[in-house]
């Protein structure tokens, strides 16, 4: 069975993709396609690194809807077209709140060579706002500048519309839509039956894909935006709630004294110096430079 996964980064993609390899290779060989970025005539998968999978007739492939800056993954049109033969089609939603946060902490992965000037803006005001959550809506995070604040919330809110209305005609052409919040929830009997299959929930997420996780859970966002964020947000997300059947009506926070930092800044933090990054030569100077001022300052004492 040829089987395909599409969603937004951060829409828990990574591990449903982990879930159905679990079920998908107990009794049969079964080939893995994590992130292809195009197919060629001979429906052989690629990734821009050079790896390539051949066609099989039990593939699993995971792949990542295009983002604003078509730099995240497939086009619509052009997922469709490429995986149109495939037998069994999912793709995931999620709450635009929680994949907003999440994919704003996940930007700093090496991989996507963030700004250090920028991340070092983000990281302190993520510490800041830990400590003092209703003192820093959580957009100054992204940017302080009213204008460009502006043009991104009608930017975003654009892309989201185009989103809502491919999400639909996916429906529309047979493929199985299923919510970020039902897969936490472990409410996959539909999926289940879609695909003919029993999934292990208690499988969870491969070591490998660790650090893509942060929290496995939804609604974070009423502890994290404040009164400010609603006013922001709401005119940018609300459409895409009411059309993909989520309460555009509750924004509903929940008041807190401080908020955990490995969601936030230590989230960013491990995955901006991670190991196999650049990044991490940086910190490891740092963290000498300090060693040796210690040092000396007991040595003077």
């Amino acid at each position: 069975m040829r089987t395909v996964i599409y969603g937004l980064p951060k829409s828990g993609t990574t591990y449903l993709f982990s879930l159905l390899a679990e079920a998908m290779g107990r009794n049969k060989n079964l080939v893995e396609s994590f992130e292809p970025r195009f197919i060629d005539q001979n429906n052989r998968l690629h990734r821009n690194d050079g790896k390539f999978w051949d066609e099989s007739d039990n593939m699993l492939v995971k792949i990542l809807y295009a983002d604003a800056n078509k730099k995240s993954g497939w086009e619509g049109e052009k997922a469709l077209t490429a995986f149109n033969s495939y037998d069994k089609k999912i793709f995931i939603i999620r709450d635009p709140r929680d994949r907003w946060i999440s994919a704003f902490f996940y930007r700093w992965f090496h991989r996507h060579n963030p700004n250090p000037e920028d991340y070092i803006r983000a990281y302190e005001l993520a510490k800041s706002k830990e400590n003092n959550p209703a003192s820093i809506p959580f957009y100054n995070l992204l940017s302080s500048d009213s204008i460009f604040l502006k043009r991104w919330a009608n930017d975003y809110r654009k892309n989201l519309k185009i989103l809502s209305d491919f999400i639909n005609i996916l429906r529309v052409k047979g493929w199985f839509v299923i919510s970020y919040e039902d897969i936490v929830d472990e409410k996959l009997m539909g999926l289940e039956n879609y695909l003919g299959f029993t999934l292990e929930s208690k499988h969870g997420i491969r070591p490998s894909f660790m650090h893509v996780s942060r929290t496995k859970s939804y609604g974070n966002w009423r502890r994290w935006f404040t009164s400010e964020d609603v006013g922001f947000f709401s005119p940018i997300f609300n459409d895409f709630l009411a059309d993909q059947e989520y309460d555009s009506k509750d924004w509903n926070l929940e008041n807190t004294n401080s908020l955990s930092s490995a969601e936030g800044s230590e989230y960013m933090k491990r995955l901006f110096y991670h190991s196999k990054g650049p990044n991490i030569e940086t910190i490891s100077i740092l963290g000498k430079i300090k060693k040796l001022i210690f040092k000396y300052s007991r040595h003077v004492e």
